[in-house]
């Protein structure tokens, strides 16, 4: 969003300068002339530019490469260790579902079970995901790497390499994990301290440290945003992809997750330079939508199904399928009873603008 007029901006285009000059001692119509100026009409120094340009636009010429749809529905659309059906039936369920990727996420309580499954049951896994065409994208990892005391940091470490084992061991192409906090309380919390450089050089070092720990391996990080950390937009993706330097280090890219009220109105844009500066980088994706409560005085922006809030699905899609290869797009943080219609949302809105979905 380059557009964006900072104040900086603003005083070396002389548009503050000249307005506080102006009230000293301008005339009449001397002020008449500066208030009538583009720069003033258009961007005038105190309204902060979180409206959408009018001349905004959309370039919206899909490519030819298909969206793989997955959805974070446990026990129905997952790849969690079953213990309910065979694994060749979890797998079935999942393409009878019309979805063609799926996840897996185990927290911290307890030992991943695809550490535990055995050599056959491996083999039949991954014959099953072939036979229905299905990919295992992701073992989600959540946890906070930079956690303030070192004895809960050193164990968050060993969860994380702990799924990478799992999903090296099933053919899993990515952990998704964060940066972390400053925090103590969880691993998304907001802290005063999580902007600053000394901050950002930690979570530099930390990733760098836990993917040389996992060397040798084949799965890579993928870093998705967390709003209240400093990986929270896709300039510090971008950055933290330059400082790691790391081919291993990726982008699980989730938009919502960089909401705050300056990209609210303006997520077209937001969603236009993720693509621009991240591209191939890129590797999965995750959809659900962003809304503010309407009926309260401070600001609640929360998350909805895919079709219920504000983002731009339309430039989503086509993002993603400028990219070299399908990638995962995952449907989640939502009831199970609104899969159905987020999923026929994004097929809809996909085949409104030209896109494929895999299937």
């Amino acid at each position: 969003m380059s557009e964006f007029i900072t104040r900086r901006k603003a005083i070396t285009q002389g548009i503050v300068t000249t307005g506080a000059l102006c009230s000293a001692g301008c005339s009449k119509s001397e002020k008449n002339e500066i208030s009538k100026s583009p720069n003033a009409d258009s961007h005038p120094p105190f309204l902060t530019p979180w409206s959408p340009p009018s001349d905004l636009k959309r370039d919206l010429t899909p490519g030819s490469t298909p969206v793989r749809l997955g959805a974070w529905s446990r026990g129905h659309t997952t790849l969690d260790y079953p213990t309910d059906i065979s694994i060749t039936d979890m797998v079935k369920r999942i393409r009878d579902a019309g979805y063609t990727t799926g996840n897996s996420s185990y927290g911290q309580s307890g030992r991943n079970p695809w550490l535990e499954a055995s050599d056959s049951e491996i083999a039949e896994l991954k014959t099953a995901l072939k036979t229905y065409d299905v990919t295992f994208f992701d073992m989600h990892t959540y946890t906070n790497n930079i956690h303030p005391d070192l004895e809960t940091r050193a164990k968050n470490h060993r969860y994380v390499i702990e799924q990478c084992e799992a999903a090296e061991r099933v053919g899993c192409p990515m952990v998704t994990t964060h940066t972390g906090t400053c925090s103590a309380e969880h691993p998304i919390s907001p802290h005063k301290d999580n902007w600053t450089w000394d901050t950002w050089k930690l979570g530099v070092k930390v990733i760098k440290q836990l993917l040389q720990d996992t060397s040798g391996m084949n799965v890579v990080f993928g870093i998705e945003a967390v709003n209240m950390t400093a990986s929270n937009n896709p300039r510090a993706h971008l950055r933290l992809i330059e400082d790691v330097a790391d081919p291993r280090l990726k982008i699980c890219l989730d938009p919502v997750n960089m909401m705050h009220l300056g990209v609210y109105y303006r997520n077209t844009e937001l969603i236009q330079e993720c693509f621009d500066l991240l591209g191939e980088n890129i590797i999965a994706c995750h959809a659900k939508d962003t809304y503010i409560l309407p009926d309260k005085m401070s600001a609640y922006i929360t998350e909805l199904a895919p079709g219920k809030g504000i983002l731009d699905y339309e430039t989503y899609l086509v993002g993603l399928s400028r990219l070299s290869t399908p990638r995962p797009l995952l449907i989640e943080h939502i009831p199970d009873e609104q899969y159905a219609d987020a999923k026929k949302y994004i097929e809809d809105t996909a085949a409104k603008v030209g896109v494929k979905i895999y299937g």
